[in-house]
């Protein structure tokens, strides 16, 4: 008799014939997707979503959008950082002008992003190793990888998704070019492939690294084989424009976009900056680290105070040491045989290139996000090895279970994770307990209670902020709005004073401070303030207006006409100025002799 499928072989050859169809493919993806990700819809914006969206008033006006060109991503907010991702605050910005601050709009938009970037992971490998089975299996376990959560549940880690897209799609059409054989200038894949170059760029500064990928995919799979040194010349004569381009980023970001050092986050030199042996060993620790997240992700959280080690003979960097020479071992043996190894293994090395401080000094050691493209890599190794050992039907059967379960375990870990970050003070108090030291969870934890109204909770945690770091602003800051907001003007004061002496570029507490003296009206005092603050703010029309009004009140008419005139500098011939000049002159003659009139200035 012949032999009869079994109810495995009937399953297995009817999802073949469903997924041999790539909209059903982008169906599942899109499936696991919402399965995985759907629990942080109701999430709480915080973070870094306070500073690069909900405080960020460039992201919050279209009048502003050039600025998105010129200026970093966190001029809106008043703040200085290294970051330039125009294409980031435009998407912010359309966000924001469509629903504002609902949150659901932005986690979804974060989740689509992450979707797309999964679509176009299959079918680039599908394209690049003509392996059906292992590209949808691949963007599975991408998809719904726990140690990605810290990139897809908060909106600012957008950049993460839309630059590494982006790169997926420019390899996918430089392939199509490839394989064409039409010369580029002909070749509409090309054109098309080059221009997500610079979207990428403009999305996160990891984007730099399409022409990396291009390069070793362009080797491995798509020039015929040949010496390697005649191989690598021809793969690099057809990259050129995609090389110019990444050399005319890297000279805008050394220049005029150069915001606060762009290779080196620090501002001074310490023994992790000036020596290249540190950072090395810093480097095979925090490889260590993420073995762990991508084998085990169990114990995920984004604050770690992870430290240089101080030599190369501690255990996690004698074992990060061995994962690499591990991985280059299996780059060199496959080489030839398993191209598509050694293809995985240097895009993971390509992919943690930007973070690993060995050549851009960040002032990070490890972040789960640091693995979004890299571990593509890891993931095309492990299953083309398993998979060839999978020689059998039921091996291979075996294989695909194994997967679907890692991916099933896998998914139900990241739904999880997904509640950590439901609320603020949740999300805070749990980093407190692993990161009780961490400066930025002590103080973001403070704010979050004083969000919740939870006064005495928000005090005692800036001041235990203040411990760790007296030399930082923010908490001081903080704890003197509560003092204002509780009409203690003496320790607002003594507070907000102690911010600006801390960091005197700490725009902030200018403001809050002159209205604690307006409040006790100490009028030089907060003209003084104020004057401190003109020359740093971006607000110089409003806080001039409020320096003429305070001189009014104080009867300091010399003032008065000296912040007029500047006034009338930027607004030649306003009328209002004029005339609130020539009705200083009259209060001045009005005035007795030896007596001071509070006058309530007519432009008020």
């Amino acid at each position: 008799m012949p032999n009869t499928p079994s109810f495995w072989d009937k399953a297995i050859n009817r999802a073949r014939s469903i997924f041999a169809r790539d909209e059903n493919v982008l169906l599942l993806l899109i499936a696991a997707a919402i399965l995985t990700y759907c629990l942080c819809l109701p999430n709480q914006m915080f973070w870094d979503d306070d500073d690069f969206i909900l405080k960020n008033l460039f992201i919050q006006d279209w009048k502003y959008w050039p600025n998105f060109f010129t200026k970093n991503v966190l001029a809106g907010n008043h703040l200085l950082s290294n970051y330039w991702r125009p294409l980031l605050q435009a998407t912010f910005a359309v966000e924001w002008h469509l629903w504002a601050d609902w949150v659901c709009g932005w986690h979804a938009v974060s989740i689509a992003w992450h979707t797309a970037a999964a679509i176009m992971l299959f079918y680039v490998l599908n394209s690049l190793l003509a392996n059906r089975t292992i590209a949808i299996l691949a963007a599975l376990i991408w998809l719904v990888h726990p140690a990605h959560t810290e990139a897809v549940v908060y909106p600012n880690s957008l950049g993460d998704s839309m630059a590494t897209f982006f790169i997926l799609a420019g390899i996918f059409l430089y392939a199509r070019f490839r394989r064409a054989g039409v010369s580029a200038p002909h070749n509409s894949a090309w054109w098309l492939a080059l221009l997500m170059y610079p979207l990428a760029l403009l999305s996160k500064e990891t984007g730099i690294l399409l022409v990396a990928f291009i390069a070793l995919a362009d080797f491995f799979f798509l020039t015929p084989q040949e010496a390697f040194i005649k191989k690598a010349g021809r793969v690099l004569a057809a990259l050129w424009p995609f090389i110019l381009m990444a050399c005319g980023y890297i000279l805008l970001r050394a220049t005029v976009l150069n915001f606060n050092n762009s290779f080196n986050f620090y501002h001074e030199d310490t023994p992790f900056t000036t020596h290249f042996g540190m950072r090395l060993a810093a480097f095979f620790r925090a490889i260590a680290l993420y073995a762990g997240f991508i084998f085990t992700p169990y114990d995920l959280r984004v604050e770690r105070l992870v430290t240089p080690p101080a030599s190369f003979v501690e255990p996690d960097v004698l074992w990060g040491m061995a994962l690499c020479a591990l991985l280059a071992g299996l780059a060199a043996r496959n080489w030839k045989k398993r191209p598509a190894v050694a293809f995985g293994v240097l895009w993971a090395f390509t992919g943690i290139l930007p973070t690993c401080n060995l050549f851009v000094i960040i002032n990070a050691l490890v972040y789960e996000h640091f693995l979004y493209s890299a571990m593509i890599g890891i993931i095309i190794i492990v299953l083309v090895l398993a998979h060839e050992r999978a020689v059998t039907e039921k091996q291979r059967r075996l294989f695909i279970a194994c997967v679907l379960g890692v991916v099933c375990i896998f998914g139900v870990r990241s739904a999880w994770r997904c509640l950590d970050w439901r609320t603020a003070i949740k999300f805070y108090e749990q980093l407190a307990v692993t990161a009780p030291t961490s400066y930025r969870v002590i103080n973001n934890l403070g704010m979050s209670y004083a969000n919740a109204g939870i006064i005495n909770k928000a005090a005692a945690t800036y001041k235990k902020a203040i411990d760790l770091d007296p030399t930082n602003a923010v908490a001081y800051h903080n704890l003197a709005n509560i003092y204002r907001d509780a009409g203690q003007w003496a320790l607002a004061q003594a507070n907000y004073e102690t911010a600006i002496a801390r960091q005197p570029n700490f725009i902030f507490s200018y403001k809050s401070l002159a209205q604690v003296l307006l409040n006790q009206e100490n009028y030089s005092e907060a003209r003084r303030v104020l004057e401190q603050f003109y020359p740093m703010c971006d607000e110089k029309p409003y806080i001039l207006d409020l320096l003429v009004k305070i001189a009014y009140r104080e009867g300091a008419y010399t003032d008065a006409r000296r912040y007029l005139t500047t006034q009338l500098q930027v607004k030649p011939g306003d009328p209002a100025i004029t005339q609130a000049l020539a009705d200083i002159e009259k209060l001045e003659k009005a005035k007795p002799a030896g007596k001071r009139v509070l006058a309530k200035p007519e432009r008020e």
